[in-house]
C-alpha cells in the first residue's frame, strides 16, 4: 500500500477522494499513526471512488486486501490472547486454593512453632559433604539446638527437629531461626535452608497477576516459591 502521510493531496490513495475524508490537519502527539479504526475508514472511503479491480497500481489491492486482513487478525489475536491470559490465570488460582491445609516446601529459615512442635526441611549443598549441620536459634539469638547432617551428596538433605532443646527439654514457643553450613577448609560455608510451612489461604493479586500464599506462621509466598507440596 502506497505510504500515508499528512501531504493527503501528493498520495495516489487520497486522489479520488471528496475533501470530506481529509484527515485532521491539527498536530497532535502521535498524529502520524493511524489506529485500526481510522485506517479501515479510509480504505471504505478509497473502495468508493475507484474501481476495486482497477487500482492505480495493480498490485496496490491485493496489498490493500492483505493489510486489512493483517489489522483484522491483530485485533482478534489480541483478544484470544487476554481470553488465554485469563483462563490460565483462573486455572492458577484454583490449583493454588487445592493446598490450603497442606504443607509445602519453600525458602525460608524462620519458623514460628508452638511448644515442643519441631519442624522439617531441607539444606541445599553444594557439594558432597560431612560435615554439614543445621542450628536452631530462638529469637534472642541463642543456640537451642545443633543437628548434624551426616554424609550426604551433593543436592537437597532432608533434616528434621523434633522441638526439643540440647537438653531434651521442649523448647518454649516463639519463632526461631534455621541455618545450615559446612565446613570449608578452616571456614564454614552458609547454605540456603528450606522449611515445611502450612497453607492458611490463598490470596489473588489486585492487578490479577499474582496469587500469594500466606503460611500458619504469617509468610507468604508466591506460586514459584513452592518447590514441593505435601
Amino acid at each position: 500500500m502506497a505510504t500515508i502521510t499528512s501531504n493527503n493531496a501528493s498520495s495516489p490513495i487520497f486522489g479520488g477522494l471528496d475533501s470530506s475524508y481529509q484527515l485532521p490537519t491539527k498536530s497532535t502527539k502521535g498524529s502520524n499513526e493511524l489506529g485500526q479504526e481510522q485506517f479501515l475508514t479510509l480504505m471504505i472511503q478509497q473502495f468508493r471512488n475507484q474501481d476495486p479491480l482497477k487500482p492505480q497500481d495493480p498490485s496496490e489491492f491485493l496489498t490493500q486486501l492483505a493489510q486489512v486482513s493483517s489489522v483484522a487478525g491483530i485485533s482478534e489475536m489480541n483478544q484470544s490472547m487476554k481470553t488465554l491470559a485469563d483462563a490460565t490465570y483462573a486455572a492458577q488460582a484454583l490449583q493454588a486454593a487445592t493446598v490450603v491445609g497442606h504443607d509445602v516446601l519453600a525458602p525460608a529459615n524462620t519458623a514460628s512453632i508452638a511448644s515442643g512442635q519441631g519442624l522439617r526441611g531441607q539444606v541445599a549443598l553444594p557439594v558432597a559433604t560431612a560435615t554439614a549441620s543445621v542450628s536452631i536459634l530462638d529469637s534472642a539469638g541463642t543456640l537451642v539446638r545443633q543437628i548434624p547432617l551426616g554424609n550426604q551428596a551433593a543436592g537437597q538433605a532432608s533434616f528434621s527437629w523434633d522441638g526439643l532443646d540440647s537438653r531434651g527439654n521442649p523448647a518454649a514457643a516463639g519463632s526461631y531461626t534455621v541455618q545450615a553450613s559446612y565446613a570449608n577448609g578452616e571456614q564454614r560455608t552458609a547454605v540456603d535452608t528450606y522449611l515445611h510451612k502450612r497453607v492458611a489461604s490463598v490470596s489473588l493479586g489486585g492487578d490479577g497477576q499474582r496469587t500469594t500464599l500466606t503460611t500458619a506462621d504469617g509468610q507468604q509466598l508466591g506460586l514459584a516459591d513452592v518447590k514441593a507440596i505435601y
